[in-house]
């Protein structure tokens, strides 16, 4: 349960940074974008599989 939740917090954190260095880019081809809680979410569940497999591969 405890590398679930760390494996989360890490994607959370990931999407904050990955939000920092990309900005707000969805919807992509469109002119009004997402306000800037629903990229960070997107960003983190996007990295949430990668972090997932990478702590368990290490554990």
């Amino acid at each position: 349960m405890g590398l679930i939740l760390l494996s989360l917090i890490l994607a959370l954190i990931f999407g904050c940074c990955f939000w920092l260095v990309i900005g707000e880019i969805f919807p992509l081809n469109q002119e009004k974008k997402w306000p800037a809680l629903n990229n960070i979410i997107s960003y983190s569940l996007f990295l949430a599989p990668a972090v997932y497999l990478i702590i368990f591969s290490l554990a």
